[in-house]
């Protein structure tokens, strides 16, 4: 009796070294395979990749990129990515215009606010897009640079939100501001370079000096807030009036100059041609509305050159 105990005693240490892996809850650890391993970090990957289809184009962009600078897909993503309920390879479809969706992804990764200044309506879709996903920032931007270029200052009087904000207060919502021709236009620096066509010439002159010394020009050029982004006008002035008077805004030597040659041509030699000239400058001169001392330096200026 006493064998079979020992013998008993014996077979279950021998027998116990076998059993352990399965007695045991944790066993041991199998290696996965190389495929295995691919296999969970494109699920690690899936968990924090958005493939979006927009309008046909797909991207894969960061979760967090989207989350942090869209309040779409803020309220679109961030509850799912909690949960872990996105299935791994699934894409979102977004019914969008994917060369706008494709500047405000810019917008999203690196914080560069750009627009297409030579496809305005690819930009009025930019901006209505980054309406439509809650892009703020990216409105923001906009809506300060625009208040900056149309008061033709070289920087903001105040922060980006404060300019904004009389953005919204002077031209109501964006979809207004795009419908008047206020954006995207005037996000744009304005040049200043102004063409005037006069029937068969054409005159160049600066729209910062036209608007600064011309009572006249600043309101043909500033009375809508677009209106000082057009490059060219129609005159129905005497070209050579016009010419003379533009020159004495810009360059009075030259008005002085012209005057002098008009003067000692052949017309200019018959005295009621020179008066009628002259008339006529000084006309055009009180149309322009220029300021009371620059007006008396260009009339004693024509005085002189018609005496001489």
């Amino acid at each position: 009796m006493a064998g079979k105990r020992r013998a008993s005693v014996l077979f279950s240490l021998l027998l116990f070294p076998l059993l352990l892996p399965i007695m045991s809850d944790n066993g041991p650890k199998r290696r996965r395979t190389s495929a295995e391993d691919g296999r969970h970090r494109n699920l690690t990957i899936d968990a924090q990749v958005s493939l979006l289809n927009v309008g046909g184009t797909k991207f894969q962009v960061s979760k967090t990129t989207l989350i942090e600078n869209s309040s779409y897909f803020e309220a679109l993503l961030s509850g799912r990515w909690r949960e872990g309920d996105d299935e791994p390879g699934g894409e979102t479809f977004i019914d969008q215009d994917p060369a706008a969706f494709d500047i405000l992804l810019t917008y999203m990764r690196c914080g560069l606010v750009h627009m297409p200044r030579e496809d305005l309506y690819l930009a009025k879709k930019t901006l209505m897009l980054a309406e439509y996903l809650g892009i703020n920032g990216f409105l923001i931007t906009v809506k300060a640079v625009t208040v900056k270029n149309i008061s033709r200052r070289g920087e903001y009087l105040s922060d980006e939100v404060s300019e904004a904000a009389q953005f919204d207060s002077r031209f109501g919502s964006l979809r207004l501001a795009v419908e008047k021709e206020i954006l995207p236009i005037c996000f744009f620096p304005p040049d200043d370079g102004l063409k005037i066509q006069v029937v068969d010439r054409t005159f160049y002159a600066s729209k910062a000096v036209l608007t600064e010394k011309s009572g006249y020009f600043s309101r043909l050029l500033t009375t809508n807030p677009q209106d000082y982004w057009m490059d060219t006008i129609i005159c129905g002035e005497n070209a050579d009036v016009l010419q003379v008077v533009l020159q004495m805004l810009t360059c009075p030597n030259s008005a002085f100059t012209t005057m002098t040659e008009k003067f000692h041509s052949v017309s200019g030699q018959n005295v009621k041609f020179r008066h009628f000239y002259v008339q006529a400058i000084l006309t055009y001169i009180d149309k322009l509305q220029l300021h009371v001392d620059f007006r008396d330096n260009c009339v004693q200026t024509i005085t002189h050159t018609f005496n001489a």
